[in-house]
């Protein structure tokens, strides 16, 4: 079998090490977005001698094409791509296209479910794989894992289950695959989800509404890639990056988002909206990161009102 693999992330660098190890991967193509995930694959795949291409999206079908006449793959695995393929190019392998979704379909469709599973404080996630159709995220599925979703796991320790989880599948899809016993199950439209980019104004914290579990959430599903969720103090806008449940107890009365306590022995104690408190570990500025505890070095006190 030979393989041609789209890859953008570092969900699916454990797979594609496996693939490229297994000699099965015939191309590998990246978006023109360079991270430090694609140089890790680009540097992968010359040390075993596989060609390795950069694409663009407003050139995409047409390149596409001539990379698949190139190398001729009898299926091209989609590990994250940001790019809808082009649905004149799905059927030019025989095995066409096969996408990785790293989540449940099709309830989390969309370009990052990642963020909503976690902000939505869902107790378990999926990896998904699906041959791919001209709409997004729609096709057939042929395998899917659960993956529990922890109440402490980050955006960034997700990751690290799923891309797991996402080559133990590539095993099993490569040997069903060989073995024609996949079974492909139609996706049920009633129950479809789209979950794409958030906005800004979703990575801030509303201390008015959040509960507690709400706050550890959302600073867990904007750890790391958007370095904490956004708060603000007298117009300094900073992110939460790490926080834990408090059992300081939350006066009567008393208005989320309060600084309730900032010392060296309680750290920076927060009240949330279900009266009861959060504590800040980890800040992110422009000045660097920080303990919470700190913050009383940027002005914060204790009786103050973040934003």
């Amino acid at each position: 079998m030979k393989i041609a693999v789209l890859c953008n992330d570092r969900l699916g660098l454990p797979a594609m090490q496996h693939l490229l190890q297994q000699q099965l991967v015939v191309a590998v193509g990246t978006s023109d977005r360079v991270n430090e995930s694609t140089l890790l694959l680009e540097k992968q795949s010359a040390s075993v001698a596989v060609p390795f291409q950069v694409f663009a999206k407003n050139n995409l079908e047409n390149t596409l094409a001539a990379w698949l006449e190139l190398h001729q793959p009898d299926v091209v695995f989609v590990k994250t791509f940001p790019w809808k393929i082009p649905a004149t190019v799905l059927s030019i392998p025989t095995g066409g296209f096969i996408n990785f979704h790293y989540a449940p379909l099709p309830a989390f469709r969309g370009s990052n479910p990642l963020f909503w599973m976690i902000r939505n404080r869902e107790s378990s996630g999926a990896v998904t794989v699906h041959q791919m159709d001209e709409h997004l995220d729609t096709g057939d599925i042929l395998l899917t894992k659960e993956v529990p979703i922890y109440p402490e796991a980050s955006f960034g320790m997700l990751i690290g289950q799923l891309a797991y989880v996402g080559l133990e599948l590539t095993t099993t899809l490569l040997q069903g695959l060989v073995n024609k016993t996949l079974t492909p199950k139609k996706q049920m439209s009633s129950q479809a989800k789209w979950y794409g980019q958030p906005e800004a104004k979703d990575l801030f914290i509303d201390w008015k509404t959040m509960t507690s579990l709400d706050v550890r959430a959302l600073v867990k599903a904007c750890n790391p890639w958007q370095k904490g969720a956004r708060t603000s103090n007298k117009s300094w806008v900073f992110g939460i990056t790490d926080v834990s449940l408090s059992f300081v107890p939350v006066a009567p009365d008393t208005h989320p988002g309060t600084v309730i306590a900032l010392d060296v022995s309680s750290g920076l104690i927060i009240a949330c909206a279900d009266g009861k408190s959060i504590k800040i570990e980890v800040i992110y500025c422009e000045e660097g990161y920080f303990s919470g505890q700190k913050m009383a070095q940027f002005g914060l006190r204790k009786g103050e009102k973040l934003e």
